[in-house]
This record gives structure tokens, C-alpha cells and sequence, in this order.
């Protein structure tokens, strides 16, 4: 069990709360993300890092392990790191790497994560991989719910927003991309992260990568050509079952 994925969920959602155990073709979102995420080559075990117990029955029934967490966490990697230490400790084992899944991100496939996870194994000078793909239209460029991006000429992450970034995003353009929620830790990062105290502008961007890039520590930017739906709203959620159904 030397790299795991671990899919920090919670119902308390502002913009759509219970979104995990929403429904996707018979199966609560969270346990779709969790069967994209067992069937990765390069993931050795999924875990479920919740702070809620109704997240935490649904899975006990398909026998899926649940690491229950701190109610008080704002960022999905503080919650990937206390469910780390956890599973460190009841299998008393070091963990080398941990990919986080946001577990609102039913299109994510087992290719994709391998991609961002491998990544991370084979290059030892890297703490930390995000996914990124193309933004695809001026909708997606204005949707605060996406997470945008810029990188300097080797792929690393010069900074991220919710605001379309670059000046001229609108504009019909290849450099223009956004956040895929894949993110590979190696565990002294991972460390790292949760030692940093939270950042001015991670938490007036509400992103958990800036924590990184104002201490100076890089995150290293790999492209997918795999076009992905997150689901931050109901229209979203009967966006990616339209798409899941259609590409069946």
C-alpha cells in the first residue's frame, strides 16, 4: 500500500448539499468517483474521508472503507491529510503517495488519475501534480465554480483563480485552462501542507493549491485531453448523467 487515493466528501455543501450521495445511474456520485478510482493501475487503495456518518452508512453496505474526519476542515487537502494519519496508523504502514479525488468529479476516469499519479511517482523532484485541461468555452471561462489557471513555460502552476485568467480568456484560444481536480501528493507535501498555516490568498480565492504557491512551493501542471463536467449545482449534476448516458 505504497500510493492510495483518498476522496474527501461532505454533505454541508453551500452550493448543493448531500451533492455525494446524489444519485448516478443507481449509484451515489462519491461511489461512482470511488469505482473510477479503484480501477487506476497505479493507485494500490481507495479510501472515503467524510466527517459525516450518513455518507459514512451508504458506503459501509458495499463494504468500501470509510475514515471518518473533523467536521472543522475548509480545505479538502487538510481533510486528505487527517484521514493519511489515520490510515497510517491503523495499518501501521508509511504511505509514499496520495492522490486526492474530489468526489464531485464523476467523469474523472482511471486513465486520467494514472496520468497525474505517475507523473508524481517517476519524477522525484515533484511534491505536487494537479490535472489541467482546456477551457472550452466562454461559459466555462465565467463560471466561478471552476477553478482557472496559469503556468510558466515547464507546466508548473503560476497562480489560480476563479476569475477567468488571463486577460482575453474570452477569446476562442489553446492557452487558455482549468483545474481537473486530480491531485497526487508525495507524502512529505502533503506534510507540508497541512504544517503551512492557511495563505491570504487561498483564502480569498477559496483554492487549495495558493497555499503552495505563496510558500513558494510548486505544483506541476499535466494536461488531459479528456473533457470533464465537476458538479457544483443540480444543472450540473443533470449535465453528467446526460453525458454518462450518451457516452455509455
Amino acid at each position: 500500500m505504497k500510493s492510495i487515493c483518498i476522496i474527501p466528501v461532505r454533505m454541508g455543501s453551500s452550493r448543493f448539499y448531500g451533492k455525494p450521495l446524489k444519485k448516478i445511474n443507481g449509484l451515489a456520485m462519491a461511489h461512482v468517483c470511488y469505482n473510477n478510482a479503484d480501477k487506476a493501475k497505479y493507485i494500490d487503495r481507495v479510501f472515503i474521508a467524510t466527517p459525516d456518518k450518513e455518507i459514512k452508512d451508504y458506503f459501509d453496505k458495499y463494504n468500501i472503507e470509510v475514515i471518518m474526519t473533523s467536521i472543522t476542515h475548509k480545505r479538502a487537502s487538510d481533510r486528505t491529510f487527517e484521514a493519511l494519519i489515520k490510515i497510517e496508523k491503523k495499518y501501521k504502514k508509511k504511505i509514499n503517495y496520495i492522490t486526492m479525488l474530489q468526489g464531485d468529479e464523476p467523469m474523472i476516469n482511471s486513465k486520467m488519475i494514472d496520468k497525474a499519479t505517475y507523473t508524481l511517482i517517476k519524477n522525484k523532484k515533484l511534491g505536487c501534480v494537479n490535472l489541467t485541461s482546456i477551457i472550452s468555452s466562454l461559459k466555462e471561462a465565467q463560471d466561478k465554480n471552476l477553478i482557472k489557471v496559469v503556468m510558466d513555460k515547464d507546466n508548473n502552476a503560476i497562480y489560480f483563480s476563479r476569475e477567468p485568467i488571463p486577460n482575453g480568456i474570452e477569446e476562442k484560444n489553446d492557452n487558455f485552462f482549468k483545474q481537473v481536480c486530480v491531485m497526487p501528493f508525495r507524502r512529505d507535501y502533503l506534510i507540508k501542507f497541512n504544517q503551512l498555516r492557511p495563505t491570504f490568498l487561498e483564502k480569498k480565492e477559496s483554492i487549495d493549491m495558493l497555499r503552495f504557491l505563496e510558500n513558494n512551493l510548486k505544483v506541476r501542471m499535466v494536461l488531459t485531453k479528456i473533457i470533464t463536467q465537476s458538479v457544483d449545482t443540480v444543472h450540473d449534476l443533470r449535465k453528467v448523467i446526460s453525458i454518462l448516458k450518451k457516452n455509455k
